[in-house]
């Protein structure tokens, strides 16, 4: 039987080039500190001194969502955003499977739930989200109970998940599949707007699904192939360029404007750079930052 390759850090220190080999030594140092530095977090007050430094709110209050048609969300706090900030470890390009698609962490979970009484406020007719899993969980804690969750139609919708211009905003695979598995999800997904190629949809929305045709949709095949292609070429981790990402995000606000419903609103729950580009196109100016679990109302 072939022996599993494990791409642990200090095995990609041994296959990245020679420059890049503190960097991933350091990293894996720096996920070891991240999961110690958690472990102590659940014993802290918020005003302890440790947790300053992570600069997370927990209580987003909305903005301007009374009379606004739209309801933009930025995901929750996840994984790669306290990792970020507990270690203020800053090259986005050295690779590491765990900081892939990472999921919501626990602090982002407790702002969901602060959030969520406000969301449960407001009617709804559709919710598009980002397929990615943060934004999905951020969408799955929000409206678990909303009261009118059955009629809404919570949409898994390609066009606005994040620019892929570094591993956290790379798809895993499997993740999808798993949650439309799930007996006990929450909120029911409409997949419409996805290929039927589930585990390619990524892939297929910046027009590189034939350089991974021969994949198998499993962690394995995935983590060679970007292993082959960015580890051991020592290459920054980026599959679209802005002008790919702006274009997509102006044939989700074309197909908005299409289909404007006007008493009911319409979420949006996506990430930082689409939101900024989504603000740009349609000249909207908001005096607010667009912090994790933000909740912004606008008028298209």
């Amino acid at each position: 039987m072939q022996q599993k390759i494990v791409f642990d850090t200090h095995s990609l220190s041994q296959i990245c080039p020679e420059e890049q080999r503190e960097s991933y030594n350091l990293l894996g140092q720096k996920l070891q500190e991240a999961k110690d530095f958690e472990d102590k977090l659940h014993h802290m007050n918020d005003e302890d001194h440790e947790w300053e430094k992570l600069q997370i709110e927990l209580d987003c209050t909305p903005h301007n969502i009374k009379n606004s048609n739209y309801i933009i969300v930025r995901h929750a706090l996840a994984w790669h955003n306290y990792f970020k900030r507990a270690t203020e470890f800053k090259n986005r390009n050295i690779y590491s499977y765990e900081l892939m698609d990472p999921p919501l962490h626990y602090l982002g979970k407790k702002q969901c739930e602060k959030m969520r009484p406000e969301i449960n406020l407001m009617e709804f007719d559709k919710v598009y989200i980002s397929p990615l899993l943060r934004t999905i969980q951020t969408a799955q804690l929000l409206f678990q109970d909303h009261p009118q969750k059955d009629q809404i139609q919570f949409i898994l919708c390609p066009h606005i998940s994040e620019k892929i211009s570094s591993q956290y905003s790379i798809y895993k695979w499997g993740n999808i599949t798993n949650i439309l598995q799930d007996n006990n999800n929450p909120i029911k997904f409409d997949i419409s707007e996805l290929p039927q190629e589930l585990e390619f949809w990524q892939f297929i929305l910046i027009g590189k699904q034939e350089k991974v045709q021969s994949l198998k949709p499993c962690k394995e095949d995935q983590e060679q192939y970007l292993v082959n292609k960015f580890v051991k070429k020592g290459q920054n981790i980026t599959l679209e360029n802005t002008n790919h990402a702006e274009n997509r995000v102006k044939i989700f606000l074309e197909k908005l404007k299409q289909n404007q419903i006007n008493k009911k609103k319409i979420g949006i729950v996506s990430h930082s750079q689409i939101i900024k580009i989504l603000l740009a196109q349609t000249n909207i100016v908001i005096d607010t930052k667009i912090r994790n679990g933000s909740v912004i109302g606008i008028n298209i």
